[in-house]
């Protein structure tokens, strides 16, 4: 009886030992699996546009940048708002790096559908822009397009909301007019009614920018 015992101890503690070895082996799988996803999630997005603009004009912070993106949500923007492009950030930053604030649902970054800011090489990259451009609104003067580019700044890390003009929404084109109109008011860019599935109302498409009077373009830029 008095071995028996023993060998029910020993077996015991090699279950014991066993047992903690398992969890080691299936925490340095859990380890390594996390580090591949996270290599995987990162290789989605390899860096895909040119480390410099060429022959970029003298920008300022609060000029309007556009982009005609290759989704099919930009065709149907496109469509829907019988827009030449799809997308509108505003500049926040000149130096050390050009960087746009803009509203997105995914633009290849860590964070996706929310206010964010990209490197203006990123926003106009081949893989999210066929086309781009710079517009200068000459209706604001110096001192209303950096109060401006604070009071959208204000905004980052907002949730996205694409919803019509009579509901709580801020989408790429809101962001800007919200903050513009809190700082010049005259300013009435046109809406558009539409009427399709899950969407009924007013929205408000970059189209409305590209065509508003006492504007600029200054800059253009073609990936295709």
């Amino acid at each position: 009886m008095e071995g028996k015992r023993l060998t029910d101890e020993d077996l015991l503690k090699a279950g014991f030992i066993m047992y903690r070895y398992l969890i080691y082996f299936l925490l340095i799988c859990l380890i390594l699996l996390t580090g591949s996803s996270a290599s995987f999630i990162y290789e989605r997005h390899p860096p895909s546009y040119p480390r410099l603009i060429r022959g970029l004009p003298l920008l300022e912070v609060g000029d309007w940048v556009v982009r005609l993106g290759t989704t099919n949500d930009s065709r149907w923007i496109r469509y829907l708002g019988k827009s030449e492009y799809s997308h509108i950030g505003m500049i926040v930053q000149l130096q050390p790096k050009v960087l746009v604030i803009h509203a997105t649902t995914d633009d290849g970054e860590l964070v996706s559908n929310q206010v964010m800011i990209s490197e203006l090489e990123h926003f106009f990259s081949p893989v999210l822009a066929q086309k781009g451009a710079v517009i200068r609104p000459l209706f604001l003067n110096k001192q209303e397009k950096q109060r401006i580019a604070a009071q959208i700044l204000n905004q980052r890390g907002k949730p996205f909301v694409l919803d019509n003009k009579n509901e709580s929404h801020l989408y790429c084109t809101t962001l800007l007019f919200d903050s513009i109109a809190q700082f010049h008011p005259s300013f009435k860019p046109e809406w558009n009614y539409i009427s399709v599935p899950f969407f009924e109302g007013e929205y408000l498409f970059p189209q409305a920018f590209v065509n508003y009077p006492d504007t600029k373009v200054i800059y253009q830029i073609k990936n295709n």
